[in-house]
């Protein structure tokens, strides 16, 4: 499908992402400005402590896998990842990852099936969707919480205040629960038509108001890219 050329898309992403992101929707069809804002900036926290052999690692984001590995060596270390991506990229390190392949829910699910043997280390940012080792219950007890990066908020640019200060519609994708509560704030009072589509039911619930997010059938991006294309 061609993206509606009157329909923008607001990426607030960290630059980096946004951009590989807005260049994978201009390949799947989308024909409309992108106007990039990042609206948190990921930035390094110093390790307080690093896992010991044996350790089965826990990631939940990206991010939480490439602040670690710029901190500490993680080939040979056998882990968790919430999705597909950030198992990919930890077995890029070196790692044997297992992927939930969903959200937190998911991830919890798949630890508490597989029992894992050695102590579990979440490696992950300052801000979180949920407290995994309380999530886990009588599994979780023990978990090592360590803050690898911090999700530094950003004001939007002045491209991004004109864009929702006009009357066009705006695709607006939410990745984060803390991503999503950081838009919806700084776009309160927008005359812009918002289209928000939220990557997960945590995320959407974070959007001022909740029910007019979409959310999308999967917690990837190539959902979100489905999303975004169909909505255009």
């Amino acid at each position: 499908m061609t993206g509606n050329s009157m329909t923008t898309l607001l990426l607030t992403r960290p630059r980096a992402q946004s951009l590989a992101f807005g260049e994978d929707c201009r390949a799947a069809g989308f024909a409309g400005e992108i106007v990039i804002s990042p609206i948190l900036e990921i930035r390094p926290v110093p390790m307080t402590a690093r896992p010991p052999k044996g350790a089965m690692l826990v990631f939940t984001s990206v991010n939480g896998v490439e602040q670690a590995a710029a901190q500490c060596d993680l080939n040979g270390f056998e882990g968790f990842a919430v999705g597909d991506r950030t198992a990919g990229v930890a077995r890029a390190h070196g790692m044997t990852c297992h992927s939930a392949g969903g959200d937190l829910r998911d991830l919890v699910a798949l630890l508490q099936a597989e029992q894992p043997r050695g102590p579990l280390w979440h490696l992950r940012g300052a801000h979180r969707a949920g407290d995994l080792g309380a999530l886990l219950g009588d599994h979780g007890a023990g978990v090592q919480d360590v803050v690898v990066y911090d999700q530094a908020a950003l004001p939007l640019t002045d491209r991004a205040q004109a864009l929702l200060a006009q009357g066009g519609r705006v695709i607006v994708p939410l990745f984060s629960p803390r991503s999503a509560a950081l838009v919806s704030e700084a776009a309160q009072g927008a005359t812009a038509h918002l289209l928000p589509i939220a990557i997960s039911a945590a995320a959407a619930a974070c959007w001022a108001a909740p029910g007019q997010c979409r959310v999308v059938e999967k917690p990837d991006a190539a959902s979100m890219l489905q999303g975004i294309v169909g909505t255009a």
